[in-house]
């Protein structure tokens, strides 16, 4: 490969008893892709050698399914030390089956992984980037990939907002979209949110204790109070948290300062306030993932975004403690919506 498209993939079986009526070979390709130089962004700013890190995992001729999920996600729903972010839903078997499909994740531009971002750069600031910006993006290394078609796109939470601007660059090329707990503009709460967690880096002067504190109050709105009551409520820590909710939530930041940095966490919660789709404008047909009782993509925008979508969409409406975390805890009903879209 050029220096402009890195990739590595596992080698073909080359053992003689394998017959085409085996299986299809799984093969795991990773790599790099130079965006185009310069990268101008939606605001008219200019990202200069920016690179975009993917994997595809399934066999080579297989359908393919995006699998885009929150601002602490990454380019590997699964992986090979099973530590994908969404491993309950991706893998042979699974809902997300790789003997049947080609799963295709990015890490984030303006992220903290592999495809640039503010960790990148000798300063701490990058350009803002916007939803459609990541779509824009992921286009390209669709293109570079050769995929012409594109059975699914699965977007959950701030990768359901960059789903829907893919799906309306995609058009006829994708056959169905799926958005869990994302909806075509950022609500009010979510604003009010993000606004308090980036206050909490300004007062801390972006330092890893901040971040964390930042984050903790994010866990929480991804969740319900009664949820935290039912788990915490009771006499006995629970879950081995031995200071109930207050280990919980403490939990949940540092270890998100493990691995994310203020300046990315800025980056992308700016993308999410952002966002702006009009439903109109995504010509295929979808279906909407909600939770009732989700504070940050409340109800009211998933029927808004369905009464003006641009083609056939339906809401699966569900009720759950976990909130907008509802994706990743409710695996069950999350596999079912999974293979109900695969199969229409």
């Amino acid at each position: 490969m050029t220096d402009e498209f890195q990739m590595n993939a596992a080698p073909k079986s080359t053992d003689p008893a394998c017959t085409a009526t085996e299986a299809p070979v799984v093969q795991w390709h990773e790599g790099e892709l130079a965006l185009p130089h310069p990268f101008v962004l939606e605001s008219g700013a200019v990202l200069d050698d920016a690179r975009l890190a993917w994997t595809c995992v399934g066999p080579d001729e297989a359908p393919v399914v995006v699998v885009l999920g929150g601002i602490s996600a990454h380019r590997r729903p699964l992986a090979r030390d099973g530590r994908g972010w969404w491993e309950s839903q991706c893998g042979a078997g699974k809902a997300l089956d790789t003997n049947r499909y080609r799963l295709v994740g990015i890490d984030w531009l303006g992220g903290c992984d592999a495809s640039t971002g503010p960790a990148a750069r000798d300063d701490a600031g990058i350009a803002q980037i916007s939803t459609a910006d990541q779509a824009r993006a992921l286009l390209l290394l669709l293109n570079r990939l050769g995929i012409r078609r594109v059975h699914l796109i699965v977007g959950a939470s701030y990768g359901g907002n960059v789903a829907q601007h893919l799906a309306a660059l995609l058009g006829e090329r994708l056959r169905h979209l799926l958005l869990l707990s994302a909806a075509h503009k950022a609500a009010q709460y979510g604003l009010a949110l993000r606004h308090v967690q980036r206050a909490i880096l300004d007062l801390g002067a972006d330092s890893p204790e901040a971040l964390a504190l930042a984050r903790s109050l994010a866990v929480l709105g991804y969740r319900t109070a009664e949820g935290v009551e039912a788990r915490f409520g009771g006499d006995m820590p629970a879950d081995g948290h031995a200071d109930g909710v207050l280990g919980w939530v403490g939990h949940h930041g540092r270890k998100f300062v493990r691995r994310f940095h203020a300046a990315a966490y800025r980056c992308l919660g700016q993308s999410l306030d952002a966002h702006r789709v009009d439903p109109a404008d995504v010509r295929v047909p979808t279906t909407l993932f909600a939770v009732r009782e989700d504070a940050t993509v409340p109800l009211s925008l998933l029927h808004e975004y369905a009464a003006r979508a641009g083609a056939a969409c339906e809401i699966v409406e569900i009720s759950s403690n976990y909130g907008h975390d509802a994706f990743l805890k409710e695996e069950a009903v999350v596999a079912t919506v999974f293979k109900t879209c695969l199969a229409v």
